[in-house]
């Protein structure tokens, strides 16, 4: 079976959430809470047109 290529905003949500889950992996201290906002905002670049638009999420 052949792989196909996967598409940029594939690849960029999967280097997200490996990030994420490293950065998790690392911290003591971070708060679910804080890591699903960090990952809530990371994510919203990828699906909006305009990456300079995206406020921050609280």
């Amino acid at each position: 079976m052949e792989k196909r290529p996967l598409q940029p905003e594939t690849e960029r949500f999967k280097h997200i959430l490996i990030k994420a889950y490293q950065r998790g992996e690392l911290s003591d201290n971070i708060t679910a809470k804080d890591m699903v906002q960090e990952l809530a905002h990371q994510l919203k670049q990828v699906f909006k047109r305009d990456p300079e638009s995206v406020t921050e999420v609280y």
